[in-house]
């Protein structure tokens, strides 16, 4: 009796995906965010991860799953990056928000002039 060759693969499996948890998801949206986009990053950086965790659940449900069950917070150094990032951005703010009365007198004044 011989034996029958393995079956042809008709339908391929799904590849297995080690998904980031939300927690490194968000760390890098929003490092990445504040760094190229400066203060707009404290809006865009949160927006943009969750809708990167929304489109994971989406796409992989059962991973997306495993890596919020494996989430177990913010490690060491990403707790150290964030905090000077956080810190630059809101001096950033202070920034253009201690600036911008100026700017609207000195756009006041050049509109107005005749």
């Amino acid at each position: 009796m011989s034996a029958l060759p393995p079956p042809l693969p008709t339908h391929p499996r799904p590849a297995i995906r080690n998904l980031p948890t939300p927690r490194t998801r968000f760390f890098w949206w929003y490092s990445g965010a504040l760094l190229l986009l400066g203060p707009f990053g404290f809006v865009v950086g949160p927006l943009m991860a969750r809708r990167a965790n929304r489109k994971a659940v989406l796409l992989y449900p059962a991973e997306a799953y495993a890596a919020q069950a494996r989430d177990a917070g913010f490690t060491w150094w990403q707790w150290w990056v964030m905090t000077p990032l956080t810190l630059m951005g809101a001096l950033w703010v202070f920034g253009l928000l201690s600036g911008l009365p100026m700017i609207l007198l000195v756009l006041w004044t050049q509109l107005t002039q005749s």
